[in-house]
Formats: C-alpha cells, sequence, structure tokens
C-alpha cells in the first residue's frame, strides 16, 4: 500500500487546511499501525464552510443544467484518471480489497456521475403544468454525511445529485476515513477551475459526529441534509434538521433477505447469494444477510454454503487473491463476535465459522465468514442489523411464508428474489418481488452497481429519501409554481 499523507486536512475554497483541534489517528485494519491522522473542525470551520457554500450556491444554480452536466462529466474524467491512487486510499484506510475498490470507489461512482450528468440534461426543469410554470431549481446548501464502508461511492452520489441541481456541498466524512474525502474534494475544485465555476462548490471538514457532525446539521445555514449511517445517528440527523425545518435524506442500513424460490438453481444460486452477504467483510447496507430457503432443502443448502465460504481467501487488501478483508476497527470486530456469541446463547448453530477473531493471517481485525441456522425469526442476529461476515439461514414453509419472513424486519431497504430463470419462471419471481417492502428488489443476480440510475433508498429503519437517479437529483431541489 501506499503511504497516505500526514495529515489529512480540511478542504475549503479547493484548497487543503491543517488547522483543527483534536487528532484522529488514522489505523490500518490490516497492519494495526497508525497510517495517518485527521482534525477535528470545530464549529468556526463548520461556519466558514457553510458560509463559502452559500457564496458558491448563489452563481451556481444560475449556471445552466447542461454546463453542471459538463462539470460531473470532467469529474467523471478526473476521477478516473486518478483511480488508482483512490482505490489504494481508499483499500488503506479502511481494509477493502484494492480489486474491490476499483470496482466500487472508482468504477461505480464514475458511473454515477456520467449518468446524473445525462440526467441533469434532461430533467424538466421548467415545465407547464395545470394552469402554472412549474421552476425546478437547485435547494441551496447541502450538509452531508457519509460513512466509512463505501466511502467515495457515497460521497459521490450526494455530491453529483447535488452538483446537478445547482447545489453547493459541505461533506464530513468518516474520521475513519478522511483521506479519500480530500482527494475527491480537490479533484471537484479541478474540475470546476477546468469550466470556471467556483472554487468552493464542496467543502470538507473533518472531524466526528459529535462534534463537527453536530455543528453541521445544526448549522442554520443549511438548506438540505444528506447522510448515510446507524439508525441512532440518523434519528440525531432527523432531530437537528427538524429543529431549522432542514429536509433530510436519510439512508441507514438493512437486514436484507435473498428470498430462493423453490425451482431455483441451489449450485448457482447460493454461491451468488454469498457473494452478496459477505461483500467488503458484510460491512454493506444492502448486504443480504438472511438467506431464505425452502425448508426441505437447507440441509443442500448447508453443504453448499461450507464449500463456497472455504473459498473465501483472507488476507491482504492489497492481494488480488483476497477475498475478504478485515473489518473497519478492533472494536467494530469485537461488536460482530458480539453479536454472533449473543446467536449462539439464543440457540443458532455456527454453519461455518468460529465465532472468535480469525486465526487465518495472525494480524488485523479479521473474521471468518459466520453461518447460522436455527435461530427463531425474533432472534436479534435475525432482526438487527450486524454489519459484519454474518449470514442467517431462514427456511420457509411456502411462497406465503417466504414473503411473511423477507417482511419480517424493522429495515425496508433491499432484497433479492432467485428463480430457475425461465419465463414462467421469472413472472413468479417478479410477482413475489413485488410483494416485499424494500426500496429495491433484485431478481435473479441483478446487481445496484450494474444500475447507478435507479433509486437508492428504503423505509422503516432503513431511513427515507432516494439517492441515485432522477429521484437522488429531485432530492436537491425546490420547486416553485409559477401562475399568470
Amino acid at each position: 500500500m501506499s503511504a497516505l499523507p500526514a495529515l489529512a486536512g480540511h478542504v475549503l475554497g479547493g484548497e487543503e487546511r491543517a488547522e483543527g483541534g483534536d487528532r484522529h489517528d488514522v489505523v490500518s485494519p490490516f497492519t494495526e499501525e497508525v497510517v495517518g491522522a485527521s482534525r477535528e473542525a470545530g464549529a468556526a470551520l463548520v461556519d466558514e464552510a457553510v458560509r463559502r457554500a452559500r457564496a458558491a450556491h448563489e452563481r451556481w444554480t444560475r449556471v445552466a443544467p447542461a454546463a453542471r452536466a459538463e462539470l460531473l462529466e470532467t469529474l467523471a474524467d478526473l476521477l478516473e484518471r486518478d483511480g488508482d491512487a483512490v482505490a489504494t486510499t481508499v483499500s488503506t484506510e479502511m481494509g477493502m480489497p484494492l480489486w474491490l475498490a476499483a470496482a466500487t470507489q472508482v468504477d461505480l461512482p464514475t458511473r454515477v456521475l456520467r449518468s446524473t450528468a445525462a440526467l441533469t440534461r434532461t430533467l424538466a426543469w421548467v415545465q407547464p403544468s395545470d394552469g402554472s410554470v412549474l421552476h425546478r431549481r437547485g435547494a441551496g446548501v447541502v450538509g452531508a454525511i457519509t460513512p466509512w464502508n463505501m466511502p467515495v461511492h457515497q460521497i459521490v452520489a450526494k455530491v453529483a445529485a447535488a452538483l446537478g441541481a445547482g447545489c453547493a456541498v459541505v461533506l464530513k466524512p468518516s474520521e475513519q476515513t478522511p483521506y479519500d474525502a480530500v482527494r475527491i474534494a480537490l479533484l471537484v475544485a479541478e474540475a470546476a477551475a477546468v469550466h470556471g465555476a467556483p472554487a468552493d462548490l464542496l467543502q470538507v471538514v473533518q472531524g466526528t459526529g459529535p462534534v463537527t457532525g453536530a455543528a453541521l446539521t445544526q448549522h442554520p445555514g443549511l438548506d438540505r441534509l444528506t447522510f448515510t449511517g446507524s439508525v441512532a445517528a440518523g434519528r440525531q440527523v432527523a432531530a437537528a434538521g427538524a429543529a431549522t425545518l432542514t429536509p433530510a435524506t436519510l439512508e441507514l442500513g438493512g437486514k436484507s433477505p435473498a428470498l430462493v424460490l423453490p425451482d431455483a438453481d441451489l449450485e448457482r444460486v447460493v454461491p451468488a447469494v454469498l457473494a452478496s452477504g459477505l461483500v467488503n467483510s458484510g460491512q454493506a447496507c444492502n448486504a443480504t444477510t438472511r438467506l431464505l430457503f425452502p425448508a426441505g432443502v437447507l440441509g443442500e443448502v448447508e453443504e453448499l454454503v461450507r464449500a463456497e465460504v472455504d473459498r473465501f481467501v483472507l488476507g491482504d487488501p492489497a492481494d488480488p487473491a483476497t477475498r475478504q478483508g478485515p473489518l473497519v476497527t478492533r472494536a467494530h470486530r469485537d461488536r460482530v463476535l458480539g453479536h454472533v456469541a449473543g446467536a449462539l446463547a439464543d440457540g443458532g448453530r455456527l454453519v461455518t465459522g468460529t465465532g472468535r477473531p480469525s486465526e487465518v493471517v495472525g494480524h488485523g481485525w479479521f473474521v471468518d465468514p459466520v453461518v447460522l441456522a436455527d435461530l427463531p425469526a425474533d432472534a436479534a442476529a435475525v432482526q438487527q442489523e450486524i454489519f459484519g461476515p454474518v449470514l442467517v439461514l431462514q427456511g420457509y414453509d411456502d411462497l406465503d411464508h417466504a414473503i411473511s419472513l423477507a417482511n419480517d424486519t424493522r429495515y425496508g431497504l433491499s432484497a433479492e428474489v432467485w428463480s430457475a430463470g425461465t419465463d414462467d419462471a421469472r413472472a413468479t419471481a417478479l410477482a413475489v418481488a413485488a410483494e416485499i417492502r424494500a426500496g429495491q428488489v433484485k431478481v435473479d443476480g441483478v446487481r445496484t452497481r450494474e444500475r447507478p440510475a435507479v433509486p437508492f433508498g428504503g423505509s422503516g429503519d432503513s431511513g427515507w429519501g432516494r439517492e441515485l437517479g432522477t429521484h437522488g437529483l429531485l432530492e436537491m431541489t425546490e420547486l416553485t409554481a409559477v401562475m399568470a
């Protein structure tokens, strides 16, 4: 891995700045060594960032949509140009395998930028409606808070929509992954310079949620809040937004089912479901962590699960052979193992895994893939998001039971339905998918990152609002009806 700079600074006016309060170390999840740091932005820095963003918005919102789209396309080109460095930065910060970082933190965000640019060109910014003319405009200054697990993608999903709509952004990234945010902010400034746009379109203020995040979400100068993270933190963001009447988009996680229909080919489906459930060591909000199968084939499913998990290679994130990297921090690894211990205490049975820190690598915060069976539907491991390489098998009796199990969760973010793939089988799968309460339901192996313009988000404890596509762009706008 390439060495990171000693400090990830704040970015204001397109320039990196080193001032701030408390130091927060960035520790490699693989080597367990300090690889960098950031400093806490206090209220004064946040206020400066918001004021700068306000001035940038006032200029940017008057720029034609086609010109805003051109800036997004330039930003996509720059991200591709620096893709190797961006992927390496993410992998160093949070342990994602380098090949996965290239796919999800460079290729996917690049396609999101280009799809958002296309939508920016074609959206009806002005249109007649029922005796009025509707004018859509950028909402204003957007406060964005992003997580560590898919850091660049989450930044771009928010920033692309905001810039396309004519907004400016103040971003607080996770203190675990501050460096990639600096890279993206400097690329935005570079793209802005190419197009003569304001240098302050994207400000970055580093720090923790309780200090910098609180200063940002409570700032009265924001017009939108957008947040991805835990349910508990999301409630705090929503409360802060309510105090200033600032609308918020919240993406708070999931407990996603993969419902395998009776006619599906298990030898094809089980590896695919495990791939989506264990991606990024299970540190993905839409990971399929509940595997629903006909009860009569659970024995066969368990055999296939064991065989597939044996193919997972844990190791150095920079090694192309590594399929699963470490968890992001020691504390997070211990939380995940605590969930496994709780599941065993609830009567669960280990199909794979040990429920202890992995001994495969010898260092780093690794957990062997864990698959659990025999848990009641109300067990904590079935109901709560674990955010690690832990999956639960659930047998169902018939399709009504299967749909009931799939919907038996406070989350409503994502789901999968698997069939034999024939025309008749797919018709059944589509009908079942329509019965599942989730923001996205993917049939027969479609992946979220293959469809960057499809809206993403959920309901219940998964939050509210949508990112990506037309719906994500509209989240960043206000509507004026002019009647004459």
